[in-house]
């Protein structure tokens, strides 16, 4: 039943899609095209330079988009590039549907100057709506995430990058930034690397688990699905203990240099719709995040799940680029 209930909730929330159109294939563009704007590549693949880094680099195992044909002259990296990551059933591009992706908040960065060498996503999980109670916080998922982060700083050269992320992903970057042996508690597991809290500069939050759903109940009595279980987002369960460096309650939970949340009274999963004080996990709304820098909260639709990603565009890039929540 608790499985049922959350598919239909995830399929009933995912009602935003918004369309951006893509660039054409990036094969047929050679490195060496001039046409004195950035070639984009579109949401559907990474550019072919940026391919290249990430095959060399072990990563070829990796997919989303970002990067272009060079990341010279016109796709000279100049700003700091923004990592999106997606929600649970969700995908980089959107084709997940009807989830949306990161389409609307890339068309919206790139109306700002950003260029597509400068803004990156990365794909984990199983997409789509009827899998929503399947994903959670798998030591596969948590290496593709710290890895992808690693490999957009040091492909653009920069100091740091920004990382903006939605539902699952923020308590999947959260615990990617850790670093070291990521284990689940069937004991697989996965060694990250050195933590990278500081190799990011602003994190954005957008309609966390942070401390868990109600939905999913209070480990170990809520019922098991991957997505409720003690490697997901059950009140309480030792991947929340884990990350809340040992205890059930809120803790320290700031990711970068710079950490804002978006989130809403509307929410159809963080709160359900029928009681907006759902949203409370020990006396916090569960997608604020202790010691974060500013919020932007909503209360009404169409501020739910989905709409906190794809309304606030304006909102993220501020919080990116001022520090501030304004948008």
């Amino acid at each position: 039943m608790k499985k049922l209930l959350l598919a239909m909730l995830v399929i009933a929330a995912f009602g935003f899609t918004s369309c951006a159109k893509s660039g054409e294939p990036d094969s047929t563009v050679s490195a060496g095209d001039t046409k004195g704007v950035c070639y984009d590549p579109g949401v559907n693949a990474f550019g072919s330079n940026f391919q290249s880094y990430l095959n060399s680099t072990g990563n070829s195992d990796l997919t989303g988009f970002g990067g272009s044909t060079s990341k010279t002259g016109d796709c000279a990296i100049v700003k700091q590039p923004v990592v999106f990551i997606h929600g649970n059933g969700d995908n980089a591009s959107g084709s997940a549907m009807p989830m949306g992706g990161w389409k609307t908040s890339r068309t919206y960065f790139m109306s700002k100057g950003y260029k597509p060498s400068e803004l990156y996503a990365v794909n984990y999980g199983k997409p789509g709506a009827t899998n929503a109670a399947l994903n959670y916080h798998s030591a596969p998922n948590i290496s593709k995430i710290y890895r992808f982060i690693v490999a957009v700083k040091n492909y653009s050269g920069q100091a740091k990058v920004d990382v903006i992320a939605h539902s699952l992903g923020v308590t999947s970057v959260r615990a990617a930034v850790k670093g070291g042996t990521y284990k689940e508690y069937t004991g697989t597991s996965v060694y990250l690397g050195a933590a990278i809290n500081g190799i990011i500069d602003t994190f954005v939050g957008i309609s966390g688990a942070n401390r868990g759903l109600n939905s999913c109940g209070v480990w170990p009595l809520g019922s098991y699905t991957p997505t409720c279980g003690p490697t997901g987002l059950a009140i309480s369960n030792p991947f929340l203990v884990t990350l809340q460096g040992g205890s059930r309650y809120p803790s320290m939970a700031k990711v970068g240099s710079y950490t804002y949340t978006i989130y809403s009274y509307a929410d159809e999963l963080a709160c359900m719709p029928v009681m907006p004080t759902y949203c409370y996990v020990y006396y916090y709304h569960t997608s604020k995040m202790t010691s974060q820098n500013g919020e932007k909260v909503y209360y009404s639709y169409p501020y739910g799940h989905m709409g906190n990603k794809e309304q606030t565009p304006a909102v993220q890039y501020n919080m990116v680029v001022n520090h501030n929540t304004n948008g």
